[in-house]
């Protein structure tokens, strides 16, 4: 690993906070010690030039998002509402990926946070310690669909719960009975929240139940050997629930080459309403969430934050879904 903000701070014999101030809001420090602490840090490799002439005025014009997955239509429509946001506003973007694993978004939060003016999160972890626990920060941050946490800075978040339960109820009043679920990676907070909504319109119905649920990993790979493992079943569910949208229309191309029609024998429905959904064959019914939305939304909350002379009390704020009705559930 590289040089890192604590070994900065350590080598100067100061707190990662100063250091990180110095880095970002260097009218907090006195003089002598931000040149004390910049000195260290060239010595030890740690700024970037850019970063480095940036401290004169204490501002990088640079904004971090750290993301579970650099790929995907999901995460490209997010990065372009975070990108057009802050494009707007003379920023430009420092890109991490947390790779859905912990440890690697703290190396990331590590090597980006002194390089930016703020930083914005999606961390989809449920039961993790928060990133912004793990790493002293002296910035502004805006999270992004990850799980409850001090409640020290924004939250944008989508309606998980509330989206699954709309389209699984949806798919229980056109005839399923059995409903079966894919969920995705273990731990989740996304992929939790979705299963609660499931779980609830499935509860609120008399004439139906919970089928097989079987674990995904929000990949169309996954999805496909799910819909292998629903199509052997005997008795077979009528519906399925896909937490996302890849594993959905996986599971529909496994059932055509089983000879299950769809949505006659087999309804099948995702969340997300990623671009693929409507071109699906048969075009799939999904919750869309505005996606672009979330990402500009998030951008201007942060740059609303830096800007400020104090700093707003943090607000949590949820987008709302929409149910997309198509060819999957329904024959009309």
């Amino acid at each position: 690993m590289g040089v890192t903000i604590r070994d900065v701070a350590d080598e100067a014999e100061v707190s990662a906070t100063t250091v990180s101030r110095v880095f970002n809001h260097d009218h907090l420090v006195n003089t002598e010690t931000r040149q004390h602490v910049l000195s260290v840090a060239r010595e030890m490799g740690y700024a970037p030039n850019a970063t480095a002439r940036s401290l004169s005025n204490g501002r990088t014009r640079s904004i971090g998002v750290i993301l579970p997955a650099p790929h995907g239509e999901f995460f490209s429509e997010l990065l372009r509402g975070l990108d057009e946001a802050a494009q707007e506003a003379g920023y430009f973007l420092v890109i991490a990926s947390s790779h859905y694993d912990p440890e690697e978004g703290v190396s990331a939060l590590e090597s980006i946070a002194g390089r930016v003016d703020g930083l914005v999160m999606m961390t989809p972890r449920a039961r993790s310690r928060p990133l912004t626990q793990a790493v002293d920060l002296d910035l502004p941050v805006v999270r992004i669909n990850s799980g409850p946490g001090t409640g020290e800075f924004d939250l944008f978040s989508m309606e998980n719960r509330a989206g699954a339960a709309h389209v699984v109820r949806h798919m229980i009043e056109q005839g399923g009975s059995r409903v079966a679920a894919i969920t995705g990676p273990p731990g989740s907070y996304d992929v939790e929240r979705r299963m609660d909504g499931y779980r609830q319109a499935v509860r609120e119905h008399d004439s139906a139940e919970e089928g097989r649920v079987i674990e995904g990993d929000f990949t169309q790979k996954s999805g496909y050997e799910a819909g292998q493992q629903i199509a052997a079943l005997d008795p077979r569910p009528d519906a399925v629930f896909a937490c996302n949208d890849y594993m959905a229309i996986g599971a529909m191309l496994a059932f055509q080459e089983a000879g299950i029609r769809v949505p006659d024998e087999i309804a099948v429905a995702g969340f997300d309403d990623i671009t693929s959904a409507r071109y699906a064959n048969p075009p799939l019914t999904t919750v869309k969430v505005p996606v672009y939305e979330l990402g500009r939304q998030s951008v201007e909350r942060l740059l609303h934050r830096i800007q400020a002379r104090t700093s707003p009390e943090p607000e949590q704020s949820k987008v709302s879904h929409e149910l997309k009705v198509r060819a999957s559930t329904s024959d009309s």
